[in-house]
């Protein structure tokens, strides 16, 4: 199985996909600048999002904030199926944004037990307007108007539920590394800063990391900071001014960093959006 369907708007993608897991491109690392809802149909295993890990099975559903880093890791050889949005802060209104849920940090997980009917109903009718037999649904302003409408629901009734945590000993530690890290992201950092503000050798730090992230401090570190320039170019601000704002010591440093990241030049162009950041 291999298949996916795509609609976007100015402030919403919306794809419903397909595959099966020996399709590594599929699942790498990333982090984006809006919010992203994931809703899984088919498939088993984990996600990660920012170092905690959630199971993944049928029916569960996922939201991630802005800048989060995350992945998924499905099990064996089986399909994965998946209804993926992503929306604009925004979209929501003010007072919304502001709720607890989503200006915390690692993700939201709920399982089939803890979605309450309306969500799954919810997906439901937006699974119907991406049928199989066409592979989309006709692009128009209602169309639009009725995600943006389903979206802010989903939001609404999310907020009246309980997302599901479960953090170990040594992933807590990690936690508070990525919420040092992202504390710092326009100053340099070392593994000797960091080792010594947590009191741990650098080797126990890196090893530690890398087992709850899958990836290394620094690949992490610079994921986030690449994103954070990505979304400030595309919000008109100058690529020599995001590069000091964010740290690097000079422009030529931060190119090379952009470029590795994107492939490209970190220069805005018109009507350009940030995407996701991939590693």
């Amino acid at each position: 199985m291999s298949y996916a369907y795509l609609q976007e708007y100015p402030n919403i993608r919306i794809s419903r996909s397909g595959f099966d897991v020996s399709q590594k491109q599929k699942f790498e690392r990333h982090c984006h600048s809006n919010y992203e809802l994931i809703y899984i149909i088919e498939g088993d295993g984990k996600y990660i999002v920012e170092g905690v890990e959630y199971p993944l099975h049928p029916h569960a559903l996922l939201l991630m904030r802005p800048y989060e880093y995350h992945y998924v890791c499905p099990a064996g050889n089986q399909n994965y199926e998946r209804v993926v949005i992503n929306f604009e802060p925004e979209l929501l209104p003010i007072a919304l944004r502001e709720h607890h849920m989503l200006k915390g940090t690692y993700g939201n997980y709920f399982s089939l037990k803890s979605i309450n009917n309306p969500v799954r109903a919810a997906y439901e009718i937006l699974n119907a307007v991406i049928p199989l037999s066409n592979g989309g649904f006709e692009k128009s302003d209602e169309a639009e108007a009725f995600l943006q409408a389903t979206i802010l629901q989903i939001i609404l009734l999310l907020t009246q539920e309980t997302p599901e945590k479960t953090i170990s000993a040594e992933s807590d530690t990690v936690l508070r590394i990525i919420e040092y890290l992202n504390r710092h992201l326009t100053e340099e950092i070392s593994l000797e800063t960091i080792a010594h503000e947590f009191f741990i050798s650098k080797y126990h730090l890196c090893r530690i990391f890398h087992q709850q992230t899958g990836a290394s401090i620094f690949t992490y570190f610079n994921t986030k900071r690449m994103a954070q320039a990505q979304q400030m170019i595309a919000d008109g601000e100058s690529a020599t001014s995001v590069a000091f704002k964010l740290g690097f010591r000079d422009y030529s440093t931060f190119y090379r960093a952009y470029r590795k990241q994107f492939g490209k030049s970190p220069v805005r162009k018109h009507n350009e959006k940030a995407g996701a950041v991939q590693i």
